[in-house]
């Protein structure tokens, strides 16, 4: 019996050895999806997690997409107040904020339907570079958000994004009235709250069916 139990241990040990190695073995795909945290003590980002990503595990604030060329691996993303850019990974990282010394970032990877969209997503979003950040949150201008830009880089064969929009909503969800910063927000641009228009946030679109959660940072 005490030889048995002495295999069982060591074989519990093996199994866990095993799954340290698996993880510490993920590797990013380019087309993945990196839903994060901004570090940031920003009064939009704030805004943001406050007016989205209630009841989620994780209030996500900010996504981008992984291209690796070179073997060497960026993001592409939509960021305040720089625009469309492409940031190396160690960057991104960098701009992530950190809970018990691990960066809060999930990594959503398109299901098997929806692989063939990768290569044109890569495309799509470079097309976008150097485009200004969308504070309007608008469909109709040429100016993008962050996870509005993944939206219009993921199109389907029929040039139709997969991800559906969804109606917008700039509540608080504790007083149930339009948050105050968006309010100021969109009197400095001169335009209504554009609530029930359709739109995205990351939030929900790191629930989205389309997608599978492949990693945590955390």
């Amino acid at each position: 019996m005490p030889q048995l139990r002495f295999l069982f241990s060591l074989l519990l040990v093996v199994l866990i050895q095993a799954c340290v190695n698996m993880q510490s073995r993920f590797a990013l795909q380019t087309g993945d999806l990196l839903f994060s945290v901004g570090k940031e003590n920003s009064e939009l980002v704030a805004a943001i997690q406050t007016s989205t990503g209630q009841d989620k595990d994780i209030p996500f604030s900010h996504v981008g997409i992984v291209s690796i060329e070179n073997g060497r691996v960026y993001v592409l993303e939509a960021t305040h107040p720089e625009g469309v850019i492409k940031t190396p990974l160690k960057a991104f990282f960098n701009e992530t904020a950190v809970l018990n010394g691990k960066h809060l970032i999930d990594v959503g990877r398109v299901t098997s339907n929806f692989e063939y969209t990768i290569a044109n997503a890569i495309k799509n979003a470079e097309k976008h570079l150097g485009k200004g950040y969308d504070y309007a949150y608008s469909e109709t201008n040429d100016q993008f958000y962050c996870s509005e830009l993944v939206r219009f880089a993921f199109l389907d064969s029929h040039g139709k994004p997969i991800f559906e929009p969804l109606a917008m909503t700039f509540k608080n969800p504790q007083t149930g009235d339009i948050d105050a910063y968006w309010i100021k927000h969109f009197e400095k641009l001169g335009k209504p709250v554009p609530k029930g228009e359709p739109g995205t946030n990351p939030a929900d679109m790191a629930q989205s069916p389309l997608l599978k959660i492949v990693h945590k940072y955390y």
